[in-house]
């Protein structure tokens, strides 16, 4: 248990991911990786001075289990002696999708975190789901954004766990006694993840390399800091703010590097598209466009907005 939480701790210090002192909302599902995480952080609530606040969300997706899901987080709560807010999403969804449950699970968290002045909201993912995302993405086609899968540290949500196997995160529980509930669709291989992760890498640790899940999530990472370099380290563009919409020069948007310029399209497009980063598709478009060569205005039109390119001006209309 000693080792475990000294290898967590140097994924803190190697990250930054909290000082002493820091507010948390920490999402707990009921599942082994929260439940392990709850544990680590009340293990080093009083060392820290950590304050701790405990978010479920019940999707009442699966019955009798999602309400059994609450019943041992409250449970947990109580033993931990710490406060527990829990959504209740008793309104029927228009869809299920893992993306919808995220949204409306991160959406909860950061109210939480407002509402109580936390400067951190910690969720459980760890080596294992990392892997999976970054295979999740290859294989759906993606670039150096997309593969550098999830980051310790994003904003307000940090992921301690994240250098963490889900072997070594079930030896923990086993050794402090947590119990832990298991979500029956985590098998099901009607899910695209799910099949990664019972199919695809055990058969490239039985056929390629052992430690596939380890060094996957060891080149997610990688990424991860070149994506931050390549952030950095870009030119942003100058844009003009109008009554319409927003402009800038087509020439000096092709002065960038195409990486850069890249870069810079996806977080001119984020804050119009709900956070959501543009398609590869609509990116490679919209380069194009500023590329040719014809003496004609050309329009550019996706998700409600309109590019259109006069002249060396390019403009954003979103009204």
């Amino acid at each position: 248990m000693r080792r475990f939480i000294k290898r967590v701790q140097n994924t803190v210090k190697k990250f930054e991911l909290w000082q002493r002192g820091d507010a948390f909302i920490v999402g707990v599902s009921g599942g082994p990786d929260s439940l392990c995480m709850l544990d680590v952080l009340a293990t080093l609530q009083k060392k820290y001075a950590f304050t701790l606040y405990i978010a479920h969300v019940n999707y009442h997706l699966r019955g009798r289990a999602s309400d059994r899901d609450e019943m041992l987080v409250r449970k947990m709560a109580a033993r931990y002696r710490l406060p527990l807010s829990v959504l209740s999403q008793k309104k029927k969804l228009k869809t299920a999708s893992e993306e919808t449950l995220r949204n409306i699970r991160y959406a909860f968290f950061e109210t939480l975190r407002k509402k109580y002045g936390a400067q951190r909201i910690a969720v459980a993912h760890n080596e294992d789901d990392q892997a999976e995302t970054f295979l999740l993405r290859l294989l759906r086609g993606a670039g150096l954004f997309g593969l550098s899968a999830m980051r310790p540290k994003n904003n307000f949500v940090i992921r301690p766990l994240l250098e963490m196997s889900r072997t070594d995160i079930l030896r923990y529980l086993k050794e402090r006694s947590i119990p832990f509930r298991e979500d029956a669709s985590n098998a099901d291989p009607r899910y695209f993840r799910n099949r990664i992760r019972h199919e695809l890498i055990p058969f490239l640790e039985k056929n390629f390399q052992p430690q596939t899940r380890k060094l996957l999530a060891a080149t997610a990472l990688l990424l991860g800091a070149d994506y931050a370099s390549l952030k950095n380290a870009s030119s942003p563009l100058p844009i003009k703010s109008g009554f319409e919409g927003i402009e800038f020069s087509r020439s000096a948007s092709l002065e960038l590097p195409e990486a850069h310029l890249r870069h810079e399209l996806r977080a001119l497009l984020r804050p119009f598209l709900a956070g959501k980063n543009p398609t590869k598709n609509i990116i490679y478009e919209l380069i194009k466009s500023f590329k040719s060569a014809k003496n004609k205005t050309l329009t550019v039109t996706f998700s409600g907005l309109k590019f259109v390119m006069k002249g060396d001006t390019v403009t954003l209309l979103y009204k």
